[in-house]
C-alpha cells in the first residue's frame, strides 16, 4: 500500500530546515548503507549533532505523530530518527530494498513501513524520482515540497540520478502495531467509513457496529 501526505511539514517549517541544512555539514551516504546497498548508494546525508541535526530530527519526528491520516494508515508502534539525505548533479540510490531492521545494536526495530519526506520542490531539480516497484508494476513519485509518500519496505526502490540541481529529503522507517499490509489498508478504509457515518449518521446503530468492528479488527491484528 503506497499512501500520500500533504503537508506532512508546514511551508514555513520547511525553509526553517532548509535554512539550517544550508549551513550544516553532509557526509558519504554509504556510511549508513548495508554492504549490498553500498554499490549503489550515491548520496550525502546530514553529520549528525546534539545541535541542528538533533533539532531538526525532532522536528520532523513531532510532525510525523501529530499527522492524523498518517498514523491512522501506518499506526506507527516505533520511528526511527530520520536521515537527510542531499543527492546532488550525478548521485542517485540504485536498486535495493530496506533492511528488514534498522537501527543500532541493542536498539533495533523492523521496518514495515518506510517514509520519504521531500524538503525541496520539484521545480529545484531535474531527475531524482523516488520510483517504487510492486507487485502491478513500477511507478514514480516526484512530490511538492513538506509532503511525503509511504510505501511498505520490502519493495525494491531506486531514486534515479538526480541531472541537475539539489534534492533534500528526509527519510525514516516505521515498525506498526499492525504488521500485515493488507491488514493496515483494511484497517484505514475502514477508519474513512467510519469517520463518515459519524458526520451523516451519528446515532445509528450501524455507526456504532462499524465502530466496534474496527475496534474488534485493531485488537486482532495488533502486533
Amino acid at each position: 500500500m503506497i499512501v500520500t501526505f500533504e503537508d506532512i511539514l508546514a511551508p514555513g517549517t520547511v525553509s526553517e530546515i532548509r535554512d539550517k541544512l544550508a549551513e550544516s555539514e553532509f557526509v558519504d551516504g554509504k556510511l549508513t548503507a548495508g554492504y549490498r546497498a553500498k554499490r549503489v548508494k550515491k548520496n550525502e546525508q546530514l553529520k549528525w549533532d546534539p545541535g541542528i541535526a538533533s533539532e531538526i530530527q525532532n522536528k520532523i519526528l513531532d510532525a510525523i505523530e501529530d499527522h492524523k491520516k498518517l498514523t491512522r494508515s501506518c499506526f506507527p508502534k516505533r520511528i526511527s530518527t530520520p536521515l537527510i539525505s542531499k543527492t546532488t548533479k550525478g548521485m542517485g540510490y540504485g536498486y535495493h530494498v530496506d533492511d528488514a531492521q534498522i537501527g543500532s545494536v541493542g536498539d533495533k526495530s523492523r521496518s514495515d513501513v518506510s517514509m520519504t519526506i521531500f524538503l525541496s520542490d520539484p521545480d529545484d531539480y531535474e531527475g531524482g524520482e523516488l520510483e517504487i516497484i510492486t507487485p502491478y508494476g513500477m511507478t514514480a513519485f516526484k512530490l511538492p515540497a513538506g509532503h511525503a509518500i509511504t510505501y511498505p519496505s520490502k519493495f525494491l526502490h531506486q531514486v534515479r540520478t538526480v541531472t541537475s540541481g539539489e534534492r533534500l529529503v528526509a527519510v525514516c522507517w516505521m515498525e506498526s502495531f499492525i504488521r500485515n499490509e493488507q491488514d493496515r489498508e483494511i484497517l484505514m478504509e475502514l477508519e474513512q467509513v467510519n469517520q463518515k457515518l459519524h458526520q451523516l449518521a451519528p446515532d445509528a446503530p450501524e455507526t456504532d457496529l462499524s465502530f466496534k468492528v474496527y475496534a474488534n479488527l485493531s485488537r486482532r491484528w495488533v502486533d
